[in-house]
Formats: structure tokens, sequence, C-alpha cells
């Protein structure tokens, strides 16, 4: 009962933890502080520095990695890939169930990218799917061992619920043998592109 997932995204699409060099690439970049202070952070009222500031954000090459910047690392103050805080404030709370397969397939193949908790837990199901060990699924989400173990143990437990389930309930996987895997993880992804993480 394995299942085979790929993701066509290049390792370039994602931010890694902690890596800022995309600031180089952003159209708000060499603004004077002053300038970038105003149009960023305007006041509540200052209605031409957001429009401003959207317009910029408009042209920027790494809009939506400046966005998901914001979300991850929680600002929540200021314009940040071109929304502000108000229209932003509804994301923040949203993050933790994003699901993107694509970063999820990431991490497998050892990417170091910011997962929400939805993705971590993909990712340990996968993992388990996939036969890694506690040891590679820790270091694929930089936790403990211990830890890992419990999460391949939640993954294992879980699996074998749904499948017990769809066996009882007489649904097509169960007959077929196969696992369903949904959105962009039922793509296929042999185990020699996981990379370092497998």
């Amino acid at each position: 009962m394995h299942a085979r997932t790929t993701t066509a995204t290049p390792a370039s699409d994602f931010r890694r933890l902690g890596d800022q060099s995309w600031h180089d690439k952003a159209a708000c970049h060499g603004l004077e502080p002053d300038v970038a202070d105003r149009l960023f952070f305007p006041t509540s009222r200052a209605r031409k520095d957001i429009a401003q500031a959207k317009a910029l954000c408009a042209q920027c090459p790494v809009r939506r990695i400046c966005l998901d910047a914001a979300l991850e690392s929680e600002s929540l103050y200021g314009i940040r890939g071109g929304m502000t805080e108000d229209e932003r404030r509804p994301l923040h709370h949203k993050l933790d169930y994003r699901l993107d397969g694509d970063r999820v397939a990431a991490a497998l193949r050892g990417l170091d990218v910011h997962l929400s908790h939805a993705e971590r837990a993909a990712v340990a199901r996968l993992a388990y799917l996939h036969g890694f060990t506690a040891e590679q699924l820790a270091r694929t989400l930089k936790v403990s061992q211990d830890w890992a173990t419990d999460l391949l143990r939640n993954a294992h437990n879980e699996i074998e619920d749904r499948d017990r389930y769809w066996h009882e309930a007489g649904g097509d996987d169960a007959a077929s043998g196969t696992t369903a895997v949904p959105g962009h993880l039922g793509q296929a992804i042999d185990r020699d592109s996981l990379g370092e993480a497998a």
C-alpha cells in the first residue's frame, strides 16, 4: 500500500528557512529608508502611500515570496507581498491549515522549506508510506528522533484506520490495494527523486 507522488516545481521556487537573499530582487530594494517607512508602514488614513506601495509590489518579481515570508514569520505590521495588515490577517489564521503538495514534495526531497502544521503531517504520512526511518524523518523535519518515531507511529495508525474504514465500507481503494493521495500529492515521485532525506 504505497502511494507514489511527484512535483514538477523547481527547488528555486521555495524560500529556504532563514534565506533572505530574495530581498535583493525586490522592487523596493534600494529605497531610501524614510521613503520605505512611509510607503510600507503607512498610517491607516494614508491611502495615497498605500496605493503607491501596492503599485510597487504589483511589479515585484518576489511578491509571493515576500508574502510567504510575512506569513511564516508572523509579521503582522506593514505592507508585505502587496497586502496590508488587514488584508493579511485572515491568511495568518489559515496558515497552519495550508496544504501545498509542492512544499511537501520539496521537504521530502530534502529542501529546508517552511511547512505548515498540515504539511508537516502530510510529510510524516508520506515518509511512512515510502519507508522512511525515524532518523530520516527527523532529519527531514528537523525534529528529534523520538518525535519522528511518534510521527511515524501516528501516520501508521492513521493509515491503518483509514484503510480499515474503506475496507469495511467497501471502498474502491481497499479493493485495488492502493492508497489514494489527494491533490498535488497524487502525482508520482520515485524514491530516487527524494534526495538526501530518503
